[in-house]
């Protein structure tokens, strides 16, 4: 019996795992998709037009931050390889990002876990103003409500990044995120 991340036995030991679009890839990205990369490599007399540049943060760089996300049962496949997210389900509208997730199968029990995986690379990454909501792909889970009330719950979020055991896992899951597309950051990993 094949164990996921967390231990336990696999949901779905067979999921489908889909060609990638090349399509999806932003060409020719000179900034790093981490704030704190960016808040580095700029000069003090940059600040304006660099809070003028982070506004013009759009769903494809949404995207770009999560779609290499590890899944927990199948660490080699990404979110996007089992296109629990997808380009066409990133919504960025001013400062609010909402994040439609398709877990794998109706009873996926690592469904909350991606999700706070994915919050937490957003998180991670985006400036403090931005306002992060999930919902679920409509027939995709059998309790799709209790799970974005559970993602979209703050103290909730904030409780969970407080166990050391479950971050480590979410930091396993993000640890190749934002590498998709770039074969020598990909080597490196």
């Amino acid at each position: 019996m094949s164990l996921s991340l967390t231990g336990r036995p696999l949901d779905n030991p067979n999921p489908k795992v889909f060609a990638i679009s090349e399509s999806t890839f932003r060409q020719n990205r000179e900034q790093s998709l981490w704030v704190k990369d960016r808040m580095h490599s700029e000069s003090e007399e940059d600040d304006e037009s660099s809070e003028e540049e982070a506004s013009e943060i759009d769903a494809q760089e949404v995207f770009d931050l999560i779609r290499s996300i590890s899944d927990p049962e199948f660490p080699l496949s990404s979110l996007e390889d089992l296109r629990v997210v997808t380009l066409n389900r990133v919504f960025v509208n001013g400062p609010n990002v909402t994040v439609e997730i398709r877990p794998t199968q109706p009873h996926c029990s690592s469904a909350a876990l991606i999700g706070l995986a994915v919050n937490v690379r957003l998180l991670r990454a985006l400036p403090p103003r931005f306002r992060v909501r999930f919902t679920v792909m409509e027939g995709s889970y059998t309790s799709p409500d209790a799970l974005c009330k559970q993602l979209n719950d703050k103290e909730r979020v904030a409780a969970a990044c407080e166990s050391p055991a479950l971050m480590s896992t979410l930091d396993t899951m993000i640890a190749r995120a934002g590498t998709r597309g770039n074969t020598q950051q990909e080597s490196l990993v």
